[in-house]
Formats: structure tokens, sequence, C-alpha cells
């Protein structure tokens, strides 16, 4: 049987709409086989037609799109959703995750810095460890000398 190429290509966005039927039962609906339909779909990505769905979205596309969602008004915004087949909820999911991801970024620069605190504060008390060893060292020395020869009666 012999379908229009427009049949065609509403079955296969209709195959990759985010949230949508199945192969299986897009195939009962239609009354075409699993395997047509997975060709019609092979058919249109080499053609150029390549429905993305937001999981294929690359991060550096997910960034850039919830900027510039964050810059349209209420009345454009719906419309370009529409255009690049996005729904609000992906745009909300991707600013929760670009949040997570720059958290973390702090996180790690946090973590370095404490890192490199605890490293000067180890350095200060081995430096603080020695003079007072030094001290306590030169004290007892002290004291035996003062045994030994019979020093000043300081106490």
């Amino acid at each position: 049987m012999n379908y229009s190429e427009g049949f065609k290509e509403a079955a296969v966005k209709k195959m990759l709409e985010p949230g949508g039927r199945g192969v299986a039962g897009l195939s009962r609906e239609l009354g075409v086989s699993e395997q047509t339909l997975y060709n019609w779909r092979n058919q249109f990505r080499v053609a150029g037609v390549n429905e993305r769905t937001p999981r294929q979205w690359t991060v550096q596309e997910r960034y850039d799109a919830t900027l510039y969602a964050a810059s349209l008004t209420e009345d454009t915004y719906g419309e370009w959703l529409r255009t690049e087949g996005l729904r609000s909820d992906d745009i909300d999911t991707w600013k929760k995750e670009i949040r997570a991801m720059t958290s973390s970024t702090k996180d790690k620069e946090e973590n370095r810095e404490l890192r490199k605190k605890n490293k000067e504060l180890e350095r200060e008390l081995y430096r603080k460890d020695k003079a007072l060893a030094e001290v306590s060292a030169l004290l007892v020395l002290k004291k035996k000398v003062d045994l030994l020869w019979g020093g000043s009666e300081d106490k």
C-alpha cells in the first residue's frame, strides 16, 4: 500500500512526540507495521527531517535555550516552545540541571579554598609545634645547667 509523504511524516512526528504512544500502539492505530514505522523514521532522518527529543539536546543547546526562553514574553514563549518541539517542563528541568551543575562547580571551588586554608593552618601548626619543642628543650637545658653549675636562685 502506498502512503502519502504527509501521512508518513505525520506518523513519524507522532512516533517521536515526547510522552506519545509507543511504536506498537501507533502501529495498531494506523494499521501500519512497526517495521514500516521504523523505516519511515529512518527515511525522514536521512532526508534531513530530524525531530529530536529534548533528551537529545546537548548541554550547550539546553543552556542557550534556557537563556533564550527567559528573554521571551509570555505570548512568544508558547509559540517558541511549539516550534522547537519543547514543553515548559523541559525548560524547567533544564534550569534545575544547570543550577545543579553550577552549584557543584561552586562547591568544588569552595572545597579547593578550604583545602588550601587547611594546608596553611597545618603548616602554621607544625611550625608552632617545632618552636614549642625548641623552647621546651632550651628550658630543660637551662634547668640542667643551673643545677650543675649552681646558677641563679630565681624561684
